[in-house]
């Protein structure tokens, strides 16, 4: 059995869409020899939450549409759990053997969502249902940083006070003692039963990429919902899954999306996450596939 884990010498490199990506990649006249041309140098992962937000198509036509695109690129790849499940698998792993604990070794291979993409047993009857929660879901993401966005305001109401950069506030929110510290203990809780001490916390996110990078997606959200001045360019203001989806840089080299907002943010939590890994607007990868080399 073949485990879709990260990047290992001598393996293909690692290839995510995003839900935008699949889009154009379906509407590309070209799909056919783009998907022929992954599969030479790539390993392609389809994650959960694009497979998500295509049940949640409301067009049943457009929905099989992508779900055959899905089935082809499993041709040359697998499916990813979901990101949730993902960071649940990590900490109990880190819990069992924090020795012995190597992120890499988890296998996140998504069956259930490989043979739903090829059976689609009950996609198109749980779509209305995909479609509400994945709005309330936004929804409540969004309104988190709502209502928080006031007292950051306020905090910057002198002119003179100069606001601090994405990264400071990364670092002040990371830091010992950091809000984000206590977020990320509450999350190993939920997984494990019992919430660490802070120096546990700081270790794991040392060691866990998946865990650093959405705790950092996190921090960059309320950067740019509520700390970022109203007249200072906005990086995306992405939503729930597209900020979500940073669990995923971890597991792969090459992220593509056709979405403006996905790719602003995704950039700046990927250079702040220190990891190896290009994220790319659509247009751009595929110039690099059919003008460069990959």
């Amino acid at each position: 059995m073949r485990c879709y884990r990260n990047v290992v010498s001598g393996e293909k490199r690692k290839f995510i869409f995003d839900t935008s990506g699949v889009n154009a990649l379906a509407a590309d006249s070209d799909l056919e020899v783009i998907i022929r041309s992954l599969g030479t140098a790539y390993h392609v992962g389809v994650t959960e939450t694009v497979l998500a937000e295509v049940i949640a198509d409301p067009d049943e036509e457009e929905r099989r549409l992508l779900l055959d695109v899905l089935d082809r690129l499993l041709h040359i790849g697998h499916c990813i759990m979901p990101f949730q499940w993902i960071i649940e698998h990590q900490v109990k792993a880190y819990q069992r053997d924090p020795q012995g604990y190597e992120w890499r070794n988890l296998n996140v291979r998504f069956f259930e969502g490989e043979q739903e993409i090829f059976r689609q047993n009950i996609i198109h009857s749980i779509s209305d249902e995909t479609r509400e929660s994945n709005k309330k879901w936004d929804q409540e993401f969004r309104g988190i940083f709502s209502a928080a966005k006031p007292a950051f305001q306020k905090l910057f109401e002198d002119p003179s006070e100069k606001r601090p950069s994405l990264q400071a506030v990364v670092e002040h929110l990371m830091a010992g003692g950091g809000a984000y510290l206590t977020i990320g203990a509450g999350l190993m809780g939920r997984a494990c039963g019992t919430e660490p001490p802070e120096d546990e916390v700081k270790v794991f996110i040392e060691r866990c990429p998946p865990f650093r990078a959405l705790l950092i997606a996190l921090c960059f959200s309320q950067y740019d919902r509520c700390i970022r001045g109203e007249h200072e360019p906005s990086f995306g203001k992405a939503g729930r899954y597209d900020m979500f989806s940073a669990v995923y840089l971890a597991y792969c080299r090459v992220f593509v999306t056709n979405d403006q907002g996905q790719y602003k943010a995704l950039t700046e939590v990927a250079k702040l996450l220190e990891r190896d890994v290009s994220i790319l607007m659509y247009d751009k990868f595929r110039e690099s596939l059919f003008g460069l080399s990959v």
